[in-house]
């Protein structure tokens, strides 16, 4: 009977131990046996032991690595504490709002401004001018361009020295320019010109490459429906063109092949090159291909 009370007064004891120990210091309670509250001040008194402790960090800035240690909640605190100014343009990574923690590297970036001003030069403009004394085909220069001179107010940035950018936030003209008069004759010269033909009319003289086709399956395969992309017959007199070259419709005529109108393209037709109808194969293989003088005809 002496033993049980003996072993009554431990556990008593032992149980008054445990009830000091949880009063004195909140991180003795079991885990699940803290409420929500009980938690959040807990983790606020960790936390606030560790700031009594102090955060060690690095600040890279102006050139220097800084391990500094300091009892700081906020990027802002620990640079303020280390004794590094931040200036208004200066870049911070971590913002200086953002809570620090151990290890962390904070970096600084000097950004400077400043204002200087250059002179520099404004370019002229190329105007075109129909002019009516020149024949179509000839170009000249009727004025010379000259450029101007401006003002120009420029804000450069740095960071940490070295030049990221120029803005040029004003210009003020201290001379315009004078724009540069380019003159495209306008005025049409017909021309005569005595061939086989009769006398021709012309206003114009292509150098060209001359292809030839007669249009039947021998040369234009499962096409050969004996007409032309604007609806005429093909045959003797009719040739392919590019028309940004000869617009369709033009009259022409070509030593050695007569008067045609251009009146049909084809997909290998670009620049200057022609193609021109035959009434036989055999005349268009005799043909082949050569270099053609193109007489452009003036209208009637």
């Amino acid at each position: 009977m002496r033993l049980l009370g003996d072993e009554r007064v431990r556990a008593v004891v032992v149980l008054a131990m445990v009830a000091f120990l949880v009063l004195q210091s909140p991180k003795w309670v079991l885990p699940g046996m803290m409420d929500e509250d009980e938690a959040a001040l807990q983790a606020e008194v960790v936390h606030a032991e560790a700031l009594r402790a102090g955060v060690r960090a690095t600040i890279a800035v102006d050139g220097k690595q800084i391990v500094h240690r300091a009892p700081a909640a906020t990027v802002g605190e620990l640079l303020a504490d280390a004794g590094v100014e931040v200036g208004p343009l200066d870049r911070v990574t971590p913002g200086l709002d953002e809570p620090v923690e151990d290890d962390l590297v904070i970096r600084v970036v000097r950004v400077t401004q400043e204002q200087y001003q250059v002179e520099a030069p404004i370019p002229y403009e190329t105007w075109r001018w129909a002019e009516p004394r020149w024949e179509v085909g000839y170009v000249g220069l009727l004025r010379a361009g000259r450029e101007g001179k401006e003002l120009r107010t420029v804000l450069a940035t740095y960071e940490d020295g070295r030049l990221v950018q120029q803005l040029i936030v004003d210009r003020q003209t201290l001379e315009p320019p004078r724009a540069e008069i380019i003159g495209i004759g306008t005025r049409v010269v017909v021309r005569t010109l005595e061939t086989p033909a009769g006398v021709i009319r012309y206003t114009d003289v292509l150098e060209m490459e001359a292809t030839a086709y007669y249009p039947g399956p021998e040369s234009t395969g499962r096409w050969a429906d004996g007409y032309t992309s604007t609806g005429m017959k093909a045959g003797h007199g009719v040739i392919a063109v590019d028309p940004s070259v000869i617009p369709l419709g033009t009259k022409v005529y070509i030593p050695g092949y007569g008067i045609a109108v251009a009146a049909d393209v084809g997909g290998a037709i670009r620049g200057n090159l022609i193609d021109l109808a035959f009434d036989t194969y055999r005349e268009a293989m005799h043909f082949g291909r050569q270099r053609v003088k193109v007489y452009i005809l003036a209208s009637d």
